[in-house]
């Protein structure tokens, strides 16, 4: 196929795949625990990373892992210091990243931001070595998973009884949400700010109305990641749209046709 051909669709697949398989697998923890819009708050707090690495001159992607995990930190920290609920945390977080973001852009008069490509993501545009960074950050987060996933399924469905038995609760729930930040890092570059969260939340939603187990839930949900990075590249380079936004259109396609009779 004539797609291949270019070095950069290769790149792109390749990093697309990896990303097919990495949000379902954090993000079925992250949506059973109802920590959903966590990736969304996140996400728009790297905002304010991505602002202040162009102004300082750093690598816009390391600055968007940077505020990703803090971002994370700051959800938890709030979270077990007051008596607010997580959404109300993340909404604060979402807005602080943004403000912070609009307000370093304003600073900065004269200086040359691209900052649709963080906004609405630029998959075709990766390079090797954005995507060794993907995958240096992200096959850890693969493997740490693996091996601590009785843990974490454990926390997922029954904290109190996992507290019980001895499990380190607290300290499992802060790694679940720092590895959600950096799945979500990696992420933004293939879907942009405004639909990171799209890829980790879709694809698990899917495979929840499609599976009655757990391990069921998760290979579909993984399944329906890929293939919808898949046709969403092939949908944006014979038609010409935006990758990101085509592979979110067909994750929720996807969804809809799981409420329907089609898979059942």
């Amino acid at each position: 196929m004539d797609i291949f051909r270019y070095t950069f669709m290769q790149y792109a697949l390749i990093n697309g795949i990896f990303i097919g398989i990495l949000c379902p697998l954090i993000g079925v923890f992250l949506v059973l625990k109802n920590l959903s819009l966590i990736a969304d708050g996140v996400a728009h707090f790297s905002f304010g990373g991505i602002a202040l690495g162009i102004i300082l001159g750093f690598s816009p992607n390391v600055m968007i892992l940077v505020f990703s995990i803090v971002g994370a930190l700051l959800v938890n920290y709030i979270v077990r210091r007051s008596k607010l609920y997580g959404d109300t945390a993340i909404a604060i977080l979402l807005s602080t990243g943004l403000a912070l973001g609009i307000t370093i852009i304003s600073m900065a008069k004269g200086t040359n931001f691209n900052i649709n490509s963080y906004l609405f993501g630029s998959l075709l545009a990766i390079d090797k070595s954005e995507l060794v960074f993907a995958l240096s950050f992200g096959i850890p987060v693969i493997i740490l998973v693996l091996l601590l996933y009785k843990p974490l399924l454990y926390i997922t469905f029954d904290e109190d009884s996992a507290r019980a038995s001895g499990l380190p609760v607290e300290m499992l729930n802060t790694l679940l949400v720092l590895i959600g930040a950096i799945t979500v890092a990696i992420t933004i570059r293939i879907a942009g700010i405004l639909l990171a969260s799209a890829l980790v939340v879709i694809p698990v939603a899917t495979g929840m109305q499609v599976s009655k187990s757990f391990k069921g839930a998760l290979l579909s949900s993984i399944i329906f990641g890929v293939i919808s990075v898949i046709l969403g590249l092939f949908l944006s380079y014979y038609l010409n749209i935006a990758p990101g936004g085509a592979i979110v259109l067909v994750n929720v396609l996807i969804f809809l046709m799981s409420l329907s009779r089609f898979f059942h």
